[in-house]
C-alpha cells in the first residue's frame, strides 16, 4: 500500500462498542513512522443538522461553523470528521482508498490538511490537560 497523510479510505470499523463508530465508513489516515502495520485515522460520517449550529450553516455546509469543537466538515468529501472518535487502526481494516469518478484517489487538499491536523492537535492538547 502506498499511503499518505490525508488519503481517504472506506475503513470497516466492525465490532466497534457503544456510541462509537460501525460499520464502513470513511475515514481521513495518516501514517505512523514507528509502526508499519498501523495507521492513525479520524472516521467521517454524513453531515447532519446536529452538527451545524443554525439550519443556515448545514444547508451551506458553513465548515466555520459546526455546533462542537470536536466535528470540523470536510468540503472534499461532504462529510464530518470525527475528532472525539479519533483512533490507531490496522491496515488490514482499510477497504478501498475514497475515488472520484474518473478513479482518481481522493487526498484533501493542503488546506484542509493543515486546518484538521491543526484541529487534532488543539484536540490532542485539550482533553490531556
Amino acid at each position: 500500500m502506498n499511503l499518505e497523510d490525508g488519503q481517504i479510505y472506506y475503513i470497516n470499523f466492525k465490532d466497534s462498542l457503544g456510541c462509537e463508530i460501525n460499520n464502513i465508513h470513511l475515514g481521513v489516515i495518516f501514517t505512523l513512522p514507528t509502526l508499519k502495520d498501523i495507521v492513525f485515522c479520524v472516521p467521517l460520517t454524513s453531515p447532519k443538522l446536529k452538527h451545524f449550529k443554525t439550519e443556515k450553516d448545514y444547508n451551506n455546509r458553513n465548515y466555520r461553523n459546526v455546533k462542537h469543537f470536536n466535528w470540523q466538515y470536510l468540503k472534499q468529501t461532504d462529510s464530518i470528521a470525527l475528532l472525539d472518535q479519533i483512533k490507531t487502526i490496522s491496515l488490514k481494516r482499510l477497504l478501498n482508498s475514497y475515488e472520484n469518478q474518473d478513479k482518481k484517489i481522493i487526498k484533501l487538499d493542503d488546506y484542509t490538511l493543515k486546518l484538521l491536523k491543526d484541529k487534532i492537535r488543539k484536540y490532542m492538547n485539550f482533553i490531556l490537560k
